[in-house]
């Protein structure tokens, strides 16, 4: 009974592993699918690529399809984990190197540009559902951002520190802070429903007043 039980879940695994990508991620207008469930690939704004293989032992420890992945492109090379059940994908162990053109891909209506290198530790990433969280720090070289809505001199940061936590019912919050004073110029939310607020502090706009009406929700 055991090794029927162990064959019809490697078969229906078989199965599985060679439906194309694209029935699982859906592609959008700066999103490319290719390859199967079992090994795929997706490219994101041109710029970010994306490469993923079937892990079946996480799946059945999971009971919901995983994958290893890794992302690169640009200054962006990172590897982590991915679990997806219904519409929730939780994304673990997420470790490596980022730059600015990873924020662009991922977030193109910001209405700022940065340009840096980051360290990037992040626990857990859980997005879909009713409880998504996030859990990670960040740590970046000295930054350089400018407004994207008009003409004017970019502003120079010293080396910066990220960090997001879950916290109760408000969902996961964090702060974008200078890495030896610990002063916030930036201050994010994550809701549990999945809105994402994101707004400069004063001490930002002390550096950049022109800061003081940009907010991204």
């Amino acid at each position: 009974m055991i090794f029927l039980i162990v064959g019809l879940v490697a078969y229906a695994i078989g199965l599985i592993a060679w439906i194309p990508a694209r029935a699982l991620i859906s592609e959008r207008a700066n999103l490319r699918v290719g390859g199967t469930i079992w090994r795929g690939e997706a490219v994101l704004a041109s710029t970010i690529r994306i490469d993923w293989s079937f892990a079946p032992l996480t799946t059945l420890a999971n009971l919901a399809f995983s994958a290893d992945w890794r992302m690169t492109g640009g200054g962006t090379d990172l590897a982590g984990s991915a679990t997806q059940g219904g519409d929730v994908v939780k994304l673990e162990r997420i470790s490596g190197q980022a730059d600015g053109t990873l924020l662009d891909a991922l977030a193109p209506r910001l209405p700022i540009q940065c340009r840096f290198l980051a360290d990037l530790a992040i626990q857990k990433l859980v997005f879909g559902g009713v409880a998504q969280q996030l859990r990670g720090t960040a740590r970046t070289s000295p930054a350089s951002c400018s407004a994207r809505a008009f003409d004017a001199p970019a502003i120079n940061l010293p080396a910066l520190r990220a960090e997001m936590a879950p916290s109760g019912p408000a969902g996961s919050i964090g702060a974008l802070m200078t890495s030896i004073r610990r002063e916030h110029l930036v201050e994010f939310r994550l809701s549990r429903g999945g809105a994402v607020s994101i707004w400069p502090t004063a001490s930002a706009v002390r550096l950049a007043p022109a800061l003081a009406a940009m907010r991204y929700d």
